[in-house]
């Protein structure tokens, strides 16, 4: 009888714990049924042994067993693995991807992480290392980055991180390293090898070397000879300029420019509404802001597709960004009057996202007053970033945030200091500038240039910031290929932005180049 009684369960091993379950019932799941009905040795034992994170499987024998799960960030990566191995329905992993990205933050990498392989169902570690390439400098300036363990810091600062200076890397390792001292001083000579020193500028190589924790450690850093660098890619040099030009039939021309405008990629792009806009996407996929942070456009470098986001799309996606990263951070808003006035200012509906290299600014400036959301909280963002007629431009470099009104009258002003600012005379340009043909830009952070560009002889101005003065760049000229009907390719400049892409799109777009 007990034979018998037997014969009708499986015995599951899985790691040091054992499982029993009634045939009748684990055959529901196809990778049991399949094994039982061949008549496997495992079917003729009554016994199998399998090798998947405990917690995971515990979770997915309850779903097997009483029809009941519960799903939790350390886990649901991996119970996705197993669903996927087991043939389990597919319900439960899209559960699982409604549950992930309802829920992510940024509090969650250091149990993500470890779940995730390249091949993972639900995110694949390319992806999530996109993410946190992109935003590695928000999330270091958060509290959440000071409570990290030692092994998610050492697996995001190896990473090809997006970052304007590999002191920024050394900064936050030493947050991290001095936020609790005593216990973590032991780790910091293993984490400083994850700085990149060839590709440091030798001024902030001197600052690091004068770091007392940086010379208590015994570190010696080592360059590598010119011609044969083995420390990885130059994580500084992943920001470019953006040149988008409207074609027919929904088609985009975009060129990619470095930081002295070299031309490295001019392809053309057609419209896909099909692409998903997601936080997370694949390592060649980049979503760059323009129009002064009131429109964004994904583009798929590997399939030569994009997709623009409409108002409500990319309100959406800001708001998961806050979400994901800063929280219901506490908002802090600063108002400055620009105008004298007499009368009660007037209110413009329109409003900006200006992406500095460690936060967001939401910015606003109406008739007589400039205000800026220093810390943009996700309210702020629900009930403050609208769309409406362009009246200003404004951009962001280091501490400084540049608007250039309708009135073409040029503000720089102080983030540090309250707002503190200056107007700018635009000098020679006063006259040559027409507002409507106007795009404006910079870099995010070190950098001297603040650049105009006209939209239609395309001829880039820019006013530099550490002498104060104005300087014609050039022009852009484009070779005008020819369409079918014999006529020259006409385009339309759609924006001239900052934007960052990695290094393996740009090395993939200049691969398939070669081959073409």
């Amino acid at each position: 009888m007990d034979l018998l009684k037997n014969d009708d369960q499986l015995t599951i091993v899985n790691r040091s714990l054992e499982y029993r379950i009634s045939k009748k019932i684990i055959r529901k799941v196809p990778y049991f049924e399949k094994m039982l009905n061949l008549g496997l040795k495992e079917s003729k034992e009554n016994k199998v042994v399998l090798d998947f994170e405990t917690k995971a499987f515990k979770s997915i024998f309850s779903w097997i067993e009483i029809g009941c799960i519960l799903i939790e960030m350390d886990c649901v990566i991996n119970i996705c693995i197993i669903a996927d191995y087991f043939g389990i329905s597919d319900f439960l992993i899209d559960d699982c991807f409604t549950y992930f990205h309802d829920n992510f933050s940024i509090e969650y990498l250091p149990v993500i992480i470890p779940q995730v392989t390249s091949t993972s169902k639900l995110i694949n570690s390319g992806t999530l290392n996109a993410f946190i390439c992109r935003y590695f400098t928000k999330i270091v300036n958060t509290p959440v980055w000071l409570n990290y363990p030692v092994e998610t810091i050492g697996y995001i600062c190896a990473l090809d991180l997006m970052i304007h200076s590999e002191y920024q890397v050394f900064d936050v390792i030493m947050r991290w390293v001095t936020f609790k001292a005593e216990s973590r001083k032991s780790y910091l000579k293993e984490l400083l090898k994850l700085v990149r020193y060839c590709h440091l500028e030798d001024k902030d190589l001197s600052k690091i070397k004068e770091n007392e924790f940086f010379k208590s450690s015994g570190f010696e850093p080592k360059l590598c000879p010119s011609n044969n660098c083995n420390c990885g890619i130059d994580r500084t040099k992943q920001g470019y300029f953006i040149v988008i030009d409207e074609l027919c039939d929904k088609n985009l021309r975009v060129k990619v420019l470095d930081g002295n405008f070299f031309p490295l990629i001019n392809q053309v792009i057609q419209s896909d509404e099909s692409l998903l806009l997601h936080l997370f996407h694949g390592k060649h996929v980049s979503d760059i802001p323009f129009d002064s942070g009131r429109k964004m456009i994904r583009i798929d470098w590997e399939k030569n597709k994009y997709r623009l986001f409409d108002h409500s799309a990319l309100k959406s996606y800001y708001l998961k960004i806050h979400q994901c990263i800063f929280d219901e951070q506490q908002r802090l808003r600063t108002t400055v009057t620009t105008q004298a006035n007499n009368a009660s200012s007037f209110y413009t509906n329109e409003s900006s996202l200006l992406e500095a290299s460690e936060k967001f600014f939401l910015v606003r400036n109406d008739q007589y007053d400039f205000r800026c959301w220093k810390n943009t909280s996700i309210s702020d963002i629900n009930s403050e970033f609208k769309s409406g007629k362009h009246t200003y431009m404004a951009t962001v470099l280091d501490n400084f945030i540049y608007v250039l009104t309708d009135k073409l009258q040029f503000f720089q002003f102080n983030i540090d200091r309250n707002l503190e600012f200056t107007k700018i005379r635009l000098d020679k340009f006063q006259d040559k500038f027409a507002f409507d043909n106007l795009l404006l830009t910079s870099m995010q952070a070190d950098d001297d240039r603040v650049i105009f560009i006209d939209k239609t002889a395309k001829d880039i101005v820019c006013f530099d910031v550490s002498t104060q003065k104005w300087k014609s760049m050039g022009r852009i000229l484009d070779c005008k290929s020819k369409s079918t009907d014999g006529q020259k390719e006409s385009n339309v400049l759609k924006t001239f932005t900052f934007g960052f892409l990695s290094t393996d799109s740009i090395n993939f777009c200049l691969e398939r180049k070669l081959t073409q």
